[in-house]
């Protein structure tokens, strides 16, 4: 058993992902009737109107596959665990309405030679919450720092509960089954996008309806560095576009709520 077993079960079970999230701080002022808080990326910044491409789906950008959780944005109402599928892993759950294309994915992956390891999918608000304080205890207990460094540093490598997509069963972290046994330092490092597994994950996964939902390059925009291993799903449709025109789902959405 790889010696960092240890670090990928707390990966599993609390969601300690790795990410380096390039927004440390979310706004203040939010509003609960709306699906996402106002967020202030570099590409929102623009004057200009985005002109509507004439191939653009004719998706409603306010439907459930689309909703918009991360750093700068907050989850309006979390799912209800009734509405949530165990996945055959028997391990993690996800939105139910995607599991059959999920499961599709992983079969197609193992067909092409590339089975899947699922390292997280749903987990609650709740769960978040208790391993971001934790962490924030255990370094002002063991590095002496006050309560705003420890949240601080904490926020580099943890999502603050309540901005994470995993709150909507609808992201999965993933990797194949040759680099989880075998990875050099790191289970979920952004080398892993050079590999064979991760390339094939990328190319296929909009025909079943997921998108490499942080890209290379484009922290800016997410809020959040490269993550080859997280999948989000948004739909066929929807994620053959984004994929096509090498889009995020923030400038996607920005595109179907143009006039």
């Amino acid at each position: 058993m790889k010696k960092t077993v240890g670090l990928l079960s707390m990966i599993a079970m609390f969601g300690m992902t790795g990410y380096s999230l390039f927004y440390s701080n979310k706004d203040t002022d939010t509003n609960a009737d709306k699906l996402t808080v106002a967020s202030t990326y570099s590409f929102e910044q623009s004057s200009e109107q985005a002109k509507k491409p004439k191939d653009l789906p004719d998706a409603d950008p306010d439907l459930w596959d689309l909703v918009l959780v991360g750093p700068k944005n907050e989850i309006s109402q979390e799912i209800d665990e009734t509405e949530l599928a165990t996945l055959s892993d028997n391990s993690h759950q996800v939105d139910s309405r995607i599991a059959a294309d999920y499961e599709a994915f992983s079969t197609a992956a193992t067909e092409a030679g590339y089975p899947l390891v699922i390292i997280s999918a749903y987990r609650s608000v709740a769960a978040q919450q208790e391993v971001f304080s934790t962490n924030v205890n255990s370094l002002m207990s063991s590095e002496g720092l006050s309560e705003a460094d420890a949240i601080a540093k904490t926020k580099e490598t943890i999502t603050e509960s309540g901005y994470s997509e995993h709150h909507t069963g609808l992201a999965v972290d993933i990797v194949d089954q040759e680099w989880y046994n075998n990875y050099p330092s790191q289970l979920l490092d952004a080398s892993y996008g050079s590999q064979p597994g991760a390339q094939w994950i990328a190319e296929n996964a909009p025909e079943y309806g997921f998108i490499i939902r942080y890209p290379e390059n484009e922290e800016d925009i997410t809020g959040i560095t490269y993550e080859p291993w997280h999948i989000r799903y948004v739909g066929r449709e929807n994620a053959e576009y984004i994929t096509k025109n090498n889009l995020t789902l923030e400038e996607y959405l920005k595109l179907l709520s143009s006039n």
